[in-house]
């Protein structure tokens, strides 16, 4: 019966001609035209993503400082072309404005916060810079990993604390030039998913 049914249905498409057989089949078969059109638009998308989609080589996230748009460029692009690598296939994935001050807006401090731990769950962050007040935060919830332990020979950094969880880095070039009023501080977390590449920021940003 249902073969039947296909070869009228079939047979009166065929019979139709121009605008009356578009009518026709979208009367009868809107359905599944939207449902294939969906299927098509969501593989499409898919692939897209898949295709655009770059690598994160480094997590990086300002603290209580922020970063204009050539410092941004610095941290990010510049220290890709640095590293040899491809700004089309890969970047710095940058968290940028985050506050963790009592003189913040409460609501924007507790989003900060969320942030920051959801990116710490998710293994995505790998070099803080920071103020004083979010060092000493950070130092607090343990959440820095020991400089030394991550490259020795950042021990002959000037500018590294005596715990080596953290470092002065206010006379980096990159962050001299973007005039910078208060002490600028470097942290990697100790849960780094990149810490080779945290070590060779560092050195970057030292340069």
């Amino acid at each position: 019966m249902q073969n039947i049914k296909w070869k009228e249905d079939w047979q009166t498409i065929r019979s139709l001609h121009g605008r009356k057989r578009l009518d026709h089949i979208w009367t009868y078969y809107k359905i599944p035209i939207i449902l294939v059109l969906i299927v098509v638009y969501m593989a499409a998308y898919i692939g897209y993503r898949q295709a655009t989609r770059k690598e994160d080589v480094l997590y990086l996230a300002l603290v209580n400082v922020s970063a204009g748009q050539d410092l941004t460029e610095d941290l990010t692009t510049g220290f890709l072309e640095q590293q040899g690598l491809s700004s089309e296939k890969q970047q710095v994935y940058f968290y940028n404005g985050l506050l963790l001050s009592e003189d913040a807006d409460p609501q924007y401090a507790y989003a900060s916060r969320m942030k920051i731990m959801g990116a710490l769950a998710a293994d995505q962050l790998d070099v803080v810079l920071m103020d004083q007040e979010a060092r000493d935060a950070f130092v607090q919830e343990e959440y820095l990993a020991d400089l030394r332990t991550l490259d020795p020979s950042l021990t002959r950094e000037e500018g590294l604390d005596e715990s080596g969880l953290w470092m002065d880095v206010s006379s980096s070039p990159l962050l001299e030039a973007a005039g910078f009023s208060d002490r600028v501080y470097l942290g990697v977390i100790r849960e780094s998913p990149n810490p080779d590449r945290a070590a060779a920021f560092i050195h970057y940003l030292m340069s």
